[in-house]
């Protein structure tokens, strides 16, 4: 009797293993059959399977067919790869690619081409989540918003938390500075340079981080940099400041990002212990002129207190590389670039009228030298990657969408050319899927929602018709983009004419 028992109990226990999970869904999506690319810790183990969702969320993902009832959109992912949706963390969609002030009140109707496509371009190479890292209105947030086809955008606040009048505030007009950057940090060296009205206590690290939150802000942004060309020996906070803002931003559950891109500044920040770096080191000051394929000891020395602390390091390759590509015409002429830029703003990047940049800053070079000395500089900020790479470094993914006012930084397409040129720095393809995803979830503390494809994560989805662990072609073959649930074709995203 005990034995017939024993033998009912073990075929009903089989029996609920086999037993199909039931999912009823009222506005699903099924993809079946795919092969499905995601990690939590860095390590992929892809598998062909099924992915459900329900409304904006991720509801099933399993090898095992679902048994599925109600009502839903069922994709046949057979010979398909799906991954999350890409994260971008550096971005400033509040500017026109290429323009200054006067020519966006000059060209209006360019202007408001450029942002009705700005973020299905981002959405088109499968930027699904941006972290805007400039200043932000809550008007421009709100316009942002409206677009019905967007990325998730996140951000850091009105603006980052600069020390008065250095970078990036000294270029903007004395007379408007202030309240253009409105959670700058008080200096007394500076007292007698900022307006009475504003008092210190109102800008400490402390009152400024709290400001920062308030406003909805992820993160805190601030910068260590001494400037360049005629802006140059700017104010730098001290290590006190930077230390207060790191503790401050913690305390409000932000990270804190800093610009830097020089030797001095990535050694200073490593030193501090940031979250963030969010520039590549490709400045390498006194050992600008050593040879591109080895790393001087000191900056070996920074690099590894970086990995020790796994501060995460943001490459941005392309602020080299987009600035460099301004000296020919050889980006502009690009096919791929007639898709995710409006056809009347793409004619004006090709006059006269848009070179002004380019004049500014080769007026007294020629196209040899100028790839010859930029070569140089992302020769070293490759070198530095592949350090990192090669060391367990955490790397982010992060593009500086555009870097300055230049047109060779374009919403998407940017993206795409980071990826490439990671891959061209020698780091290997699961950590570059990781950096633009997982990596840059758990740094920006956002990775309960997105960041991975999990039950309960939000439906922001990549379906591919190559590999992204064996072909960096992949982020062109993007097929579909799922967003919050909703299924875009990616033609559907293109420039219309």
């Amino acid at each position: 009797m005990k034995k017939t028992i024993l033998l009912l109990f073990i075929l009903q226990a089989f029996s609920c293993r086999e037993k199909k999970e039931q999912l009823n869904l009222t506005q699903g999506l099924y993809i079946s059959n795919v092969t499905l690319i995601s990690t939590e810790d860095g390590n992929y183990n892809p598998y062909i399977g099924h992915l459900v969702v329900e409304k904006d969320k991720i509801i099933y993902i399993d090898k095992n067919e679902p048994n599925i009832s109600g009502i839903f959109e069922q994709i046949d992912g057979n010979g398909k790869f799906v991954i999350p949706g890409l994260i971008d963390n550096h971005v400033h969609m509040t500017d026109v690619q290429g323009m200054l002030q006067h020519h966006i009140e000059k060209y209006p109707e360019l202007v408001k081409e450029f942002n009705n496509q700005m973020p299905r371009s981002y959405l088109y190479y499968g930027f699904t989540t941006i972290i805007n890292l400039g200043g932000i209105s809550d008007e421009r947030i709100n316009s942002f918003n409206m677009q019905l086809l967007k990325p998730d955008l996140y951000h850091i606040g009105y603006s980052g938390a600069a020390v008065a009048n250095g970078y990036p505030m000294i270029y903007t007009p004395e007379e408007f500075r202030f309240e253009i950057e409105p959670n700058f940090i008080y200096m007394e060296s500076q007292a007698e340079h900022i307006p009475d009205k504003y008092k210190p206590a109102d800008h400490t690290p402390k009152a400024v981080v709290k400001r920062i939150k308030n406003s909805g802000a992820i993160a805190v942004k601030s910068y260590y940099e001494s400037g360049f060309g005629r802006m140059s020996n700017l104010p730098l906070p001290t290590k006190s400041i930077m230390t207060e803002l790191l503790n401050e931003s913690h305390a409000n559950g932000l990270v804190l990002t800093v610009h830097a891109n020089s030797f001095t500044g990535h050694s200073f920040l490593a030193d501090v212990g940031v979250d963030i770096l969010a520039h590549g080191l490709w400045n390498w000051e006194k050992y600008k002129d050593v040879p591109t394929d080895s790393l001087p000891l000191e900056i070996k020395e920074t690099l590894d207190l970086q990995i020790q602390k796994q501060i995460g390091y943001t490459p941005t390759l392309t602020v080299i590389e987009g600035e460099g590509a301004l000296v020919d015409n050889e980006f502009i002429n690009q096919p791929a670039l007639k898709k995710v830029i409006p056809k009347n703003l793409l004619e004006w990047y090709k006059t006269e009228e848009a070179q002004w940049f380019a004049k500014d800053l080769f007026s007294e070079s020629n196209v040899e030298e100028v790839h010859k000395t930029y070569g140089n500089v992302q020769s070293h900020a490759m070198l530095v990657l592949k350090y990192l790479s090669d060391n367990n470094g955490l790397i982010l993914f992060g593009t500086d969408t555009p870097s300055g006012p230049i047109y060779t930084n374009q919403p998407g397409h940017n993206g795409y050319w980071e990826l490439k040129l990671m891959k061209k720095a020698g780091v290997p393809l699961h950590k570059i899927l990781a950096s633009a995803t997982i990596n840059n979830a758990k740094a920006f503390h956002l990775d309960s929602s997105i960041g991975s494809l999990a039950i309960g994560k939000k439906a922001n989805i990549i379906m591919m018709t190559k590999n992204p662990l064996i072909d960096i072609e992949a982020y062109d073959a993007i097929e579909k983009i799922i967003i919050g649930g909703e299924v875009i074709k990616r033609e559907d995203l293109e420039v219309k004419e």
